[in-house]
């Protein structure tokens, strides 16, 4: 069995003309994500995001670990137990694999469908002496050793889908390469369809004895970094998948369906299905960007500064109190994105040793960051402060 039909296309091989106006929709909403901000800030919520994804793209793994737990790990305070340990790990090597990826994906020159790429993603990710744990799989009662990026040499049944046999790995990659090669004609709404319907197909595929989420989700991070999908990033799909994980893997599981009879198109699997799923992901990607949106209106992101520093200086967020000026600090950084030091004097009104007393302190208290001891300082969101001013991103600790 292949996994055609490619797309979620009719009878005319045309697809499917409400998934393409929702994927329209989103592009259009995507794009709209980067014009409120400096584009520090905008980086900023991105490293944020970063964490976040992490998170939600474990949890449906059931193995999330909370993005406090995650700042903790990248300042090395890890917890003493294990599991928690090997979670914080976990968190920070997904982390790194998402900054490779965007590097290598950002011009959109690379081939995200190529196979040594996905080979590469899962290397990267399981090759890291932090994931060894993972690599031990146990098989029908046997325990095989996982080697990353290396396709799986075992036949496995995962739920009610059996995967295809190894080897036949090689073949379905030839088609799935040749046939989710982008035309250079496509649409930026095509070329998300083609992303969304080949994330289902390379899971169907399950090329790796294990972790084939995780890195199909990964890989597909880096279609949409790809495409330009303008706006990516400023909102990542698993936490949408994450919150609706039952309905994710229901909706997986049915494009796992062989075609069911002649009105069900003419591939392999079920068409039906397939338009399904992927109207599934892009509601899912449609509720993550007006998500954001309601997140990142400034008028809203100030009264939730103010909130989150009044509760602080009332001894109500489990953290010792912001020093005074923090409010001012971090609106003007909101607005302009970076300062100079020597600015800081004139925003809020004191003189120089205050001001440098400031940022000393809330640089080390993970709320400012800053290239250099001497350079200009920007905003960092680290997941305390995002879980109050950006309500229901990441649950509260």
């Amino acid at each position: 069995m292949n996994f055609t039909p490619l797309l979620p296309t009719d009878n005319g091989g045309n697809i499917d003309k409400k998934l393409l106006s929702m994927a329209e929709k989103l592009c259009i909403e995507s794009a709209t994500l980067c014009g409120v901000y400096a584009p520090q800030i905008l980086q900023g919520i991105q490293e944020l995001l970063r964490k976040v994804n992490s998170y939600y793209s474990n949890q449906i793994e059931s193995e999330g670990t909370h993005p406090i737990d995650i700042d903790k790990a990248t300042r090395q305070e890890f917890s003493t137990n294990t599991k928690e340990r090997q979670l914080q790990q976990l968190s920070l090597v997904h982390i790194e694999v998402q900054k490779y990826l965007e590097a290598y994906c950002h011009n959109g020159e690379k081939n995200p469908f190529d196979r040594n790429f996905i080979r590469e993603v899962h290397r990267v990710l399981y090759a890291h002496p932090d994931m060894r744990y993972f690599l031990q799989i146990k098989e029908e009662g046997k325990m095989l050793e996982m080697i990353p990026g290396e396709l799986r040499k075992a036949n496995v049944q995962v739920g009610n889908h059996i995967a295809p046999e190894y080897t036949q790995l090689a073949s379905l990659f030839d088609m799935y390469e040749l046939n989710y090669k982008l035309p250079s004609y496509a649409t930026q709404a095509t070329k998300v369809i083609y992303a969304f319907a080949s994330h289902h197909r390379l899971t169907w595929i399950h090329p790796f004895l294990d972790g084939n989420g995780r890195t199909a989700r990964l890989v597909l991070d880096g279609i949409m970094t790809s495409i330009q999908l303008q706006g990516y990033g400023l909102w990542n799909i698993s936490r949408g998948l994450s919150r609706r994980s039952d309905d994710y893997k229901k909706y997986l599981a049915m494009a796992d369906m062989p075609r069911q009879g002649d009105l069900d198109g003419r591939g392999s699997l079920s068409t039906k299905a397939l338009i399904l799923y992927v109207q599934f992901m892009l509601e899912i990607a449609l509720d993550q960007v007006e998500f954001m949106k309601k997140n990142l209106k400034m008028e809203g992101l100030h009264e939730r500064i103010e909130g989150y520093v009044r509760l602080s200086k009332e001894g109500l967020l489990g953290i010792p109190p912001l020093p005074k000026y923090s409010e001012a600090l971090f609106k003007a950084l909101l607005m302009v994105g970076e300062v100079s030091r020597g600015k800081v004097m004139a925003i809020i009104h004191t003189k120089e040793r205050t001001a440098t007393s400031l940022i000393k302190e809330l640089i080390q208290r993970d709320f400012l960051e800053s290239d250099t001891p001497k350079s200009a300082i920007r905003l960092k969101f680290n997941a305390h402060f995002a879980s109050y001013i950006f309500p229901d991103l990441i649950p509260q600790k």
